[in-house]
């Protein structure tokens, strides 16, 4: 099993608990371009890691600090450990609204929603 935590640092990272919907792949920016002769030329610009994933039963605490890093678009680590290796990644917020904006009903004290990654 692996432990997924959020943070500018390490020692301030939130521990979250993705949904069984935890989708890590690789996104690809890139042009091509065919010619009138049927020649394709193909260019690469960049390639980045994107995370997505729903987050429930996140304390109201927890929720507004990663909503805030959301509203101020914070630099943010994202870390991945798998029994002694850590992969760390360099990501922000990328949603198109508020990440954690509903209660788990009918508490008032949890939050959930969908978190996008992209590594920058």
């Amino acid at each position: 099993m692996s432990i997924f935590e959020l943070g500018i640092s390490s020692t301030d990272a939130i521990q979250l608990y993705p949904g069984y919907d935890y989708v890590g792949d690789k996104k690809q920016i890139r042009s091509d371009h065919r010619t009138r002769g049927g020649k394709n030329y193909s260019y690469k610009w960049a390639d980045f890691k994107r995370f997505k994933f729903k987050v429930e039963w996140l304390s109201t605490a927890n929720a507004s600090i990663i909503n805030s890093w959301f509203d101020a678009r914070t630099e943010l680590l994202f870390f991945v450990t798998s029994s002694t290796i850590t992969e760390v990644h360099s990501v922000m917020l990328m949603n198109n609204e508020t990440p954690l904006s509903k209660y788990n009903k009918p508490y008032d004290n949890y939050m959930k929603g969908t978190i996008l990654l992209e590594e920058y």
